[in-house]
């Protein structure tokens, strides 16, 4: 069964939004965008242009295994479980 994000959630790192002032913004800052997160979109364009999926997994993971206490297999199978459910990594 395919995990349902709680959402919203950003498209790029998989960050449960809480409220917000968490959302990225576009280049003229009053406008949100709701797809993504303040730390991975900002003033209209992607905070890590050129992060890579791969280098994003191990990002993600690195966290989880930090946040949850899990080893990294599990943190990365729980990271990549996320990932493929986030608009910016569908089909990369």
């Amino acid at each position: 069964m395919a995990e349902i994000l709680p959402g919203p959630v950003c498209h790029s790192c998989g960050m449960l939004i809480m409220n917000k002032d968490e959302f990225g913004c576009e280049a003229n800052l009053t406008v949100m965008n709701t797809f993504y997160c303040r730390y991975c979109y900002w003033k209209g364009q992607f905070t890590e242009p050129d992060i890579t999926k791969e280098e994003m997994l191990e990002k993600l993971s690195t966290a989880m295994m930090n946040s949850q206490n899990v080893s990294k297999e599990e943190a990365r199978e729980m990271a990549w479980g996320r990932m493929k459910l986030l608009k910016r990594w569908q089909g990369k």
